[in-house]
């Protein structure tokens, strides 16, 4: 059960954040919560997206009412619904008012204040931590670590020494932040040693970092995850790596040392060869095995990965 919410407040909320919508209805009406199109809950708001059109839901609407649906300025009236707001991009704005009204049910209610008295996890009297920062249970952080203001890092994470962290960052469950890389060398009689990485990793702002990934240190310079990148869950990303801006990877994602990806680009449980360049703007299909560069802007499939043709 959620409590009402009246559609004025949503209006205000949405004049503060400076939106641009229209508003079709009665904003002294009620919400009582949020749901989806295709599984409607009575008297709650829900959304279509741009991707669809209304008309592909209508047939679920015959004799129901929907009493909140945001959408996109394209759509024509929609019968059904007591109420409307049209938008550019619908979507966003409903995940948007869930986060404003109801929460963020993925930041845990057991995050605490970091502090060095945490006796759930070890922070390292060497490690500067910035304010606002949160931090769960079975959490390491060891000498040398820096993490900006306002970083949320969830239980069991290892975030090793020689690792700088940005300011708005959201680290989840199961994460280690610089291990040692991956990097045997073969002596003359051929049996192998592993070469000591000296480097760090430098983590730039408002990174989000599903659980369970790993991310390795550099061999002397830092690897590097730049400011907006979103990786999700079960994501390895080796060292002296560089992932580009606002560039988005799921899993599993398989990136090998020295890579370099540029900025804004869709990589799609794809493995990445070392030593690989990846243009700015690059989609690499899911599944795709990447064993060459990839120019700007240019879409790759398969195994090898190879231009996509349209």
């Amino acid at each position: 059960m959620y409590d009402e919410l009246l559609l004025s407040d949503i209006l205000h909320y949405l004049e503060e954040e400076q939106y641009d919508y229209e508003f079709y209805g009665n904003k002294n009406e009620q919400v009582s919560g949020y749901s989806t199109l295709f599984n409607y809950k009575k008297h709650t708001m829900t959304f279509v997206s741009t991707l669809n059109k209304f008309e592909d839901y209508q047939q679920l609407f015959i004799n129901q009412q929907i009493q909140l649906i945001l959408c996109g300025y394209e759509e024509t009236d929609i019968n059904c619904s007591s109420n409307m707001i049209k938008t550019e991009y619908p979507k966003k704005m409903f995940f948007d008012l869930l986060n404003r009204f109801y929460g963020d049910p993925a930041i845990s209610n057991n995050l605490i204040e970091a502090n060095r008295d945490n006796k759930h996890s070890f922070i390292s009297d060497k490690a500067q931590i910035g304010k606002n920062v949160k931090i769960g249970y079975g959490c390491i952080i060891e000498d040398g670590v820096i993490i900006g203001d306002n970083t949320i890092i969830h239980h069991n994470v290892v975030i090793r020494s020689n690792t700088k962290i940005g300011q708005n960052c959201t680290l989840y469950s199961g994460i280690i932040i610089g291990e040692r890389g991956f990097n045997p060398y073969t002596r003359e009689d051929g049996t192998r040693e592993m070469l000591v990485h000296y480097g760090g990793v430098t983590i730039k702002d408002n990174v989000h970092i599903g659980e369970n990934c790993c991310v390795a240190r550099g061999s002397l310079d830092d690897t590097v995850i730049d400011s907006g990148v979103k990786l999700n869950t079960m994501v390895h990303v080796a060292h002296n790596a560089y992932v580009g801006k606002n560039t988005a990877i799921t899993m599993p994602t398989h990136i090998s040392g020295s890579v370099h990806i540029g900025d804004n680009c869709h990589i799609a449980a794809t493995t990445i060869r070392n030593q690989c360049s990846i243009g700015d703007r690059a989609v690499l299909g899911l599944g795709s095995v990447v064993v060459k560069d990839v120019p700007a802007g240019e879409t790759v499939v398969g195994n090898p990965a190879k231009p996509l043709i349209k």
